[in-house]
């Protein structure tokens, strides 16, 4: 276990952003561009996947409400982490690593709950599909598993603090983790973990929903209502979306080049809520999303349907 103080922590603050065809654009659109690979998206009991050069939408997955704990996708669509609770174990987790493929598990890993996490926590497939990050919740902090279960490292204090909930946390391509602590700041360590840099202070009231990018070289979160990009080392922070509603997170497509955005977000109880799915270009502009979007704003809509697609509780773009 690393309890990691700010007293051993170099710090630097750095202070300063479908594939459907035209049809399914909105109408004044983004043009010729070509977007290429699957939105994944959850609706209930059902996952949908829907290919974005044909505008075609399947069931991904129909997940098990009352067993998963949670799902993640590789950057390169070929492998899904299921993290399971199971049925009259309140001590083990199983992980199943999934061929999307044929849908079959290729390895299924029992976890012990080593680090105290709680029993519906779920994990994130780290970029190498070697690691499995457990996001922070009440008691545990962030933990990194190998595939086999073992405890990579254990981050659970900041300068005394606890990580808890409410603290999020990504894991990029060479492996460090980005993640949010106390309300305050966006902080980053890096293998073997026994260092911790803040890379940026946020002096917002309201912000949060983190996601990094597959090179590990941007990030995007919300501040407030709208959805801002920045560097992963803190520099350039820009607001990329606007609208009179507010959106809950931007995605970011596998090249980088452009964010799936959680627009027209209506909270709800017992889940993160719902919203209409948009895809904005990155490329230096603010883009106003939601029902009356500018001309770059790309509707995500099926194959002959003239509704966009709506999620309510975790996307990925793959």
């Amino acid at each position: 276990m690393k309890n990691v103080g700010f007293t051993n922590i170099f710090i630097s603050l750095m202070l300063l952003a479908v594939g459907c065809s035209k049809a399914n654009r909105e109408e004044d659109g983004a043009g010729s561009q070509n977007l290429t690979g699957h939105i994944l998206y959850d609706r209930g009991e059902k996952i949908y996947s829907l290919d974005l050069r044909s505008g075609e939408k399947s069931i991904y997955f129909e997940q098990n409400n009352y067993a998963l704990n949670g799902w993640d996708v590789s950057w390169d669509g070929l492998t899904r982490l299921e993290t399971s609770s199971i049925a009259g174990d309140f001590q083990n987790i199983k992980f199943s690593f999934v061929n999307t493929t044929s849908g079959e598990p290729s390895k299924e890993t029992i976890y012990p709950r080593l680090a105290g996490e709680d029993r519906l926590t779920a994990g994130k497939l780290s970029a190498d599909k070697a690691h499995i990050l457990i996001q922070p919740d009440l008691n545990h902090g962030i933990v990194v598993l190998d595939s086999d279960g073992n405890i990579v490292t254990h981050l659970r204090t900041v300068n005394g603090k606890n990580l808890t909930l409410g603290d999020e946390a990504c894991m990029l391509a060479d492996n460090s983790i980005v993640f949010t602590f106390d309300g305050q700041h966006i902080l980053k360590t890096s293998p073997p973990y026994d260092e911790i840099v803040a890379i940026k202070e946020m002096n917002y009231p309201d912000w949060g929903n983190i996601n990094c990018n597959q090179d590990g070289s941007k990030i995007s979160m919300r501040i407030d209502k709208h959805i801002y990009v920045m560097n992963s080392d803190g520099a350039a922070l820009m607001q990329v979306t606007d609208s009179p509603t507010q959106e809950r997170a931007g995605v970011f497509s596998p090249d980088g080049k452009f964010l799936l955005i959680a627009s027209d977000y209506q909270p709800a109880t017992f889940r993160p809520g719902t919203w209409s799915l948009q895809i904005i270009p990155l490329d230096g502009e603010m883009h106003t999303v939601g029902k009356n979007p500018s001309p770059k704003v790309i509707a995500v809509k099926a194959l002959d349907d003239a509704a966009l697609e709506t999620g309510d509780n975790y996307m990925l773009w793959r």
